[in-house]
Formats: C-alpha cells, structure tokens, sequence
C-alpha cells in the first residue's frame, strides 16, 4: 500500500489557509506513525503548512493528524480523498475529544496514543477489516518508541540555523505534565503523571537523526528535576543545541537551569499567559508570580538561554492596556521571542466546560468555523472581549524591527538563532495578515 500523512495547515482569522514562507520546524506525530510502516508499504509525509497537497497522486491510505486549530482544514481534506475512494484515518487530540464529530469524515479514527493502534489499523485495512474506532490505553512505559522518520521531511522548507543543512528537530523524551492549568487540553491527552522515555533511547535518537539542533516537545522538560539532570549529562557530549518548555517555577532552579546550559539549552519556551493574578487564578494557574517574570528572564539570560514566552490576551480582566503593557514588558526585558493567543476554549478542558455552562462561548463548535469571520471566541457580560486586532497589534509592535534591534542586539553564537526566529515570525505574521497565531 502507499500511505500517505498529513499535518494539515489552519485557517488564519482573514479567511486564508496558513502558509508561511518557511515554517520553524516539522510537526513529530506523522513522523513516528511513518516510522512504524513496514515495508513493502511505502510512506510519504506532508507537511501541508510548507508543501502543496496533490490529491491526483494515486495513494491507497491517509492518516490525518488533528488539532482543534487544524480541524476544519483536516475535514476538508479527509472530505476530498475519501470522494476520490482513498481510506483515511483520523487521529490526534481533536479527535480523541470528539471522535462522534470526526466519524463523520474518516473510515477510522484513533483516539488517544497511536503507536501501538496504528499498525493495527494498517493489518485491518489490508485484510478489509476496518473498524470505526481504535483506542489503545497509554502506555506505562515509553520504551521502544518508534525511531522518526526524519529522512521523510522537506528540509528546505523550514528555517535552518546557520551552517547547518536540516532544520530543528522534535524529540520527546516525556510525556505529560503535573499541572492542571484549566486551558490547557495537552494534559487532557498526555495525563498529568510523567511518563519518561529510557535516556540512552533519547540519545541513540538525537545521533541517528544528524540533527545539531533540537526541540524537546516535552510539556515540561524541568518536571522530575533528577531525571532532567541525568538526561542533561548525557546530552552534554553530544554538542548540540536545543530549546524546551519549562513552567515559571524554574526561578528555584539554579542548578537545573546551569545543567541545562552546560546540555546545549539556548532558549526556553514558558507559558507566561499573563502579567495579572486574576487571569492566572481565571486559568487555574497560581504558580506562576507576576513579579518573580522579571527575575526568571534574568536568571535565564544568564545562563545564555533565552525566553520564548507565551502569552494569552482575552480574559475577563483584558483591556487595550493589557496589550499594551504586556508588549512593553516583554520588550523591556528583551524576551527573544513570544507568541500571543487569543483566549481559546479547547474542548475537553475545563475551561470550554466552564464558559459553556456560563454561555460565554461565542460559538460552542468555533473550530469548525475558524476563518469566516469569528473575532473572539468567548463574550462577557459587561465588557468586549480581547479581539484579534489587538493581538495584531501585539504582534505588530513586538516584531517591529525596532523591536527586534532592541532584542536582539547580540550577534553571534547562539545569538543568531533568535535572530533568525524573530525575522521568521515577523514574515508569517505579515504573511497571516497580522496575526501569528490563534
């Protein structure tokens, strides 16, 4: 059989899909089910967000992987192959939480974790045997994963760092997260206990791939601080870069911090969301302290590891001045690099449940209507919620080039990277109208 996967692109708040002139790296799920494709079965993978699909090229199966932001997209693509006969199967963490919706649009769908469903799928479909629905229990272990099939990307499509020939690279070493932050729908998938990969497996990984510089997808790369040592002296030897996800609770973490410098840590993604204590109480997210932001930024460009904050505009207590002030924030502290969301309810969490049972839900299906013309997702009583302007206008001053002059002053090295990064990110927020991200 040829199989073919699919990261399928989103449509941006002006109608269009999202297609930058290159993206920052390739998405990890495609690439593992692509591992797990035993010969004589062929396999390609699609990234659609930098590659055109071709629905004329004859292929037998397509297994589409799916987000909330994405689904839209995703059922118009599962629509047109499945005109055309192809079998198509459907997984990811939309799917998982609305699998009658999806049914709808696919032969099958996976729910949850798929390395151990998907070569079933493959047996069923040969053997004409097909189900509606697979769903495989998480794994306790994540020994044994299969190995990504990095040969299958179009590295040229994405930003490479200087002197290199691939992109970054996704690795997982872990999955799940010990918070329980309200928005968040990844721990609704991954669960919140920790469940880790064996580090010599992570190792092996990072050497057969070539990759020098790397994303570790983790959720929470600092979570069991034992093991992020012991993962970090074995990563030191390989004299690679990498960027992760840590939370804010890193400012007691000197010692972590200086490991993960010593591993080749050169920027840390951290879900900031907010410079007020009522939004973070709003999301469940008390541990992060407002005023220890400032501190954490310092300790970490210390370190030589620079700051990829995450943050999110329309909660009850946003106006113009948040937007205003948080930007000013962020350039003050020169973060390197940050991505602005609008508040967004994805199912299964607790905070789409909540603003459901308030009807502050502007449109309780909004994934399937991404693009035409929703500007806020959720309402208040008394007050307009954040709109998509203001977040492009977020965007705008933070990726001015004022702004990233200021930022970025220091060349060189590592330095480049970010360089690099903020130039990208200001090219898809012009490309997008405006406006990186949901």
């Amino acid at each position: 059989m040829k199989v073919k996967l699919i990261c399928p692109t989103f449509y941006t708040p002006n109608g269009n899909l999202f297609r930058p002139a290159k993206a920052m790296m390739p998405p990890l799920s495609p690439l593992f089910l692509a591992g797990l494709v035993p010969s004589p079965h062929t396999v390609s993978v699609v990234d659609e967000a930098v590659q055109s699909l071709d629905f004329d090229e004859p292929v037998d199966v397509v297994g589409i992987t799916t987000t909330s932001i994405n689904i839209r997209r995703a059922y118009e693509i599962a629509d047109e192959y499945r005109r055309r006969g192809v079998a198509v199967v459907m997984g990811g963490i939309h799917v998982s939480m609305h699998p009658e919706e999806a049914q709808d649009h696919a032969d099958a769908v996976v729910l949850g974790e798929a390395e151990d469903s998907w070569p079933e799928v493959l047996g069923d479909i040969e053997r004409g045997t097909l189900r509606k629905s697979y769903r495989q229990p998480a794994r306790d272990s994540l020994a044994g994963l299969p190995a990504p099939r990095y040969d299958l990307i179009a590295a040229d499509r994405y930003v490479r760092p200087p002197f290199s020939d691939l992109p970054m690279l996704p690795v997982q070493t872990t999955r799940g997260c010990p918070h329980d932050c309200d928005f968040c729908s990844v721990t609704k998938f991954w669960g919140k206990r920790i469940r880790f990969r064996p580090i010599p497996e992570v190792v092996a990984e990072i050497k057969a791939s070539g990759g020098r510089h790397i994303f570790f997808t983790d959720d929470n790369f600092f979570a069991n601080p034992k093991r992020t040592r012991e993962l970090c002296e074995a990563l030191e030897p390989l004299k690679i870069r990498f960027m992760c996800q840590i939370d804010t609770t890193a400012r007691q973490r000197d010692e972590l911090v200086r490991a993960a410098a010593r591993a080749g840590c050169f920027m840390a993604f951290i879900g900031i969301e907010s410079l007020d204590p009522r939004s973070l109480a709003e999301l469940n997210k008390q541990f992060n302290k407002p005023d220890e932001y400032a501190a954490l930024i310092r300790m970490l460009r210390k370190n030589s590891i620079g700051v990829y904050a995450s943050i999110m505009f329309g909660l009850e207590h946003d106006d113009s001045h948040t937007v205003e002030s948080t930007v000013s924030f962020l350039i003050q502290n020169k973060v390197d690099l940050a991505v602005f969301f609008r508040l967004t309810p994805f199912p299964g969490t607790a905070l789409f449940e909540r603003m459901k049972a308030r009807n502050q839900l502007v449109d309780d299906q909004w994934w399937l209507h991404l693009g035409t013309g929703i500007r806020s997702l959720v309402k208040y009583q008394d007050k307009p919620s954040i709109s998509d302007a203001l977040v492009t206008q977020a965007n705008k001053r933070f990726y001015s080039m004022g702004s990233i002059a200021r930022r970025c002053v220091r060349l060189g090295g590592m330095r480049t990277v970010p360089l690099l990064l903020n130039l990208n990110s200001r090219r898809k927020m012009i490309a997008s109208g405006g406006s990186c991200s949901f």
